[in-house]
């Protein structure tokens, strides 16, 4: 793939290409997937997403954009490209036109019917959950993730979150510390229209370490001061044998002696999504006479 200078001119020198996209502003990247499906939704072969332009009544006017987009662009455009349902070739640079800068994000079509794979339904316990699954699956599909520590998995699984549109921080001193002296830290929270969402703990695993499970089973609700619906224990897991790994965890933490009441457990919800490398369930609890959830989601790390 090559981006081409003379190619970009002539199609703003119309309206009428259907592959490409002029956007005036960086954008965040839920929207900016938006723009890449739309560049793609036609036969040519090449879509565009153009920064820099604005659409008149039958060219483009070319506005312009700081050349030092380009250093800011890789995340945001990656983001982007994870959101989409189907794994798509993009180049991205600053092409000069007229003497003015703009931003190109040139993408190579597909065979397969391209969709957004995440759900912007931002009220929802189940789709919160489901977007979640989906983060992890991209990210176990991602190599430069097989040997990552902790923090750059949810860097991945924030940045995917935060992107369709809720609330997230990271490494957020919040709450209690497990000693008790300090403001403890959670590893993805998740807020909505500015209120307690939900708390992600996660944990590189590469056995049913029991004791360091607990701790971070334990955190979860030391950290949730807010007493939340729901909450996610996270587990990055890289083991030889995931099933025997899968039903050892199941029944520990099933079998575990929380200090918010548990009430029931329940594996069926993994039936959903039928993963072997992949796996969920929920324990149910009573906190303060209201009943909440903790899903805890294991995703197999190659």
């Amino acid at each position: 793939m090559l981006i081409e200078r003379d190619t970009i001119g002539k199609l703003l020198s119309t309206t009428s290409a259907r592959n490409l996209v002029g956007i005036g502003m960086e954008l965040k990247p839920y929207e900016l997937a938006l723009y890449m499906l739309q560049a793609l939704n036609h036969s040519e072969e090449y879509g565009y997403v153009v920064m820099g332009v604005t659409k008149t009544i039958d060219s483009y006017a070319i506005e312009g954009v700081s050349s030092t987009i380009h250093e800011r662009a890789k995340e945001p455009i990656s983001t982007a490209l994870s959101l989409i349902s189907h794994e798509i070739e993009a180049e991205y640079g600053n092409v000069y036109i007229n003497g003015k800068n703009i931003f190109i994000i040139m993408l190579k079509n597909s065979e397969e019917a391209l969709s957004l794979g995440f759900t912007k339904d931002l009220d929802s316990q189940g789709a919160f959950v489901k977007n979640v699954v989906r983060a992890c699956l991209n990210l176990q599909a991602r190599k430069l993730y097989s040997n990552s520590s902790e923090d750059e998995r949810n860097d991945y699984i924030g940045d995917i979150l935060g992107a369709i549109g809720y609330g997230v921080k990271d490494q957020t001193r919040r709450g209690s510390s497990s000693t008790g002296k300090d403001a403890g830290e959670v590893d993805i929270f998740v807020s909505k229209d500015g209120f307690p969402f939900t708390v992600i703990e996660a944990m590189n695993l590469d056995s049913v370490n029991t004791s360091y499970i607990n701790k971070h089973i334990d955190k979860v609700f030391l950290y949730d001061t807010s007493g939340n619906r729901f909450n996610i224990c996270l587990s990055y897991v890289k083991v030889a044998d995931f099933a025997s790994f899968w039903s050892n965890y199941s029944a520990h933490v099933a079998n575990y002696s929380y200090d918010v009441p548990l009430l029931s457990s329940d594996t069926s919800i993994d039936n959903e999504y039928g993963y072997s490398e992949l796996k969920i369930m929920k324990t149910v609890h009573n906190r303060s006479g209201r009943t909440v959830n903790l899903y805890h989601i294991c995703v197999r790390i190659h």
